[in-house]
């Protein structure tokens, strides 16, 4: 029996046939609450797009999470300058950058617009730009830094005031942008709530650090801070991806995230 609600999530039960037959698959659908569709689309207010996609395709949102994960979290590991790494350390992660976190997360940010899920498709899309723009910036290949050097030296063009300012300005945009994110996420749940704000935290941190380095100034106390901040974010990010894997396959584990889907909702 097929029963169709909004958010409904399609899945196959494997059973014998009454003459002890071979296995066959017979599909089904299991009908989700606003709260269960929200905490697996991360969509505010738990309210899908229209039609019947959601059962037919599966769910994108554990694969954007996963990489912005597995992005984010040695980035903020190469700020706080965990073990021996350190900002260099951005180099050895140029090719996660451009396949995990530009490529892979706007392939899902993609499937979520497909569904219909505006916000997670919004923050997927536009985070896949940053990595890709990070990318592209630290690639010793394409010689950004160097291009604010007279002498092409990539060194020299780091510590130029304009190159510095420029990305420092650019992070000031971000931190807008993911305060946005942080309003929107006010009507999904608390722990992605805490996510969006640890985040523009960091950028805004980040943001005085390269503003120092224009000056000249030391700015590894506040590049390590950012990357508390960010790393703050990661661990809510795992946290959320935890309850996305066990909702996803079923395991009947409660993984609380507080859920906000009723905050500014109308009321009847």
């Amino acid at each position: 029996m097929e029963t169709e609600k909004n958010g409904a999530e399609r899945v196959s039960d494997i059973g014998e046939d009454s003459n002890g037959g071979s296995a066959r698959a017979r599909p089904v659908s299991v009908a989700l609450t606003p709260e269960q569709f929200e905490r697996l689309y991360l969509q505010p207010g738990g309210v899908g797009g229209k039609g019947d996609l959601t059962k037919r395709f599966g769910n994108p949102t554990p694969i954007g999470m996963a990489a912005i994960l597995l992005t984010l979290t040695p980035i903020c590991c190469f700020l706080m300058q965990f073990g021996k790494s350190s900002i260099q350390s951005f180099t050895s992660h140029i090719g996660v950058l451009y396949i995990l976190g530009c490529v892979i997360l706007m392939i899902s940010g993609l499937l979520e617009w497909v569904l219909g899920n505006t916000f997670p498709s919004l923050v997927f899309i536009t985070i896949s730009g940053f990595f890709g723009s990070l990318a592209i910036l630290d690639d010793p290949s394409l010689g950004v830094a160097a291009a604010f050097s007279p002498t092409g030296s990539s060194a020299e063009g780091a510590a130029n005031a304009a190159y510095n300012d420029g990305i420092a300005i650019y992070l000031i945009c971000w931190g807008v942008l993911v305060f946005l994110f942080l309003l929107g996420s006010l009507r999904t749940n608390f722990v992605f709530v805490v996510l969006f704000l640890a985040l523009d935290l960091c950028f805004f941190l980040l943001s005085g650090a390269y503003f120092r380095l224009g000056e000249g100034r030391d700015a590894v106390p506040l590049f390590k801070a950012g990357g508390a901040a960010g790393f703050i974010t990661c661990c809510a990010g795992w946290y959320i991806e935890l309850a996305l894997v066990l909702g996803s396959t079923g395991i009947p584990v409660h993984i609380p995230l507080g859920d906000m889907s009723g905050f500014l909702a109308k009321r009847a």
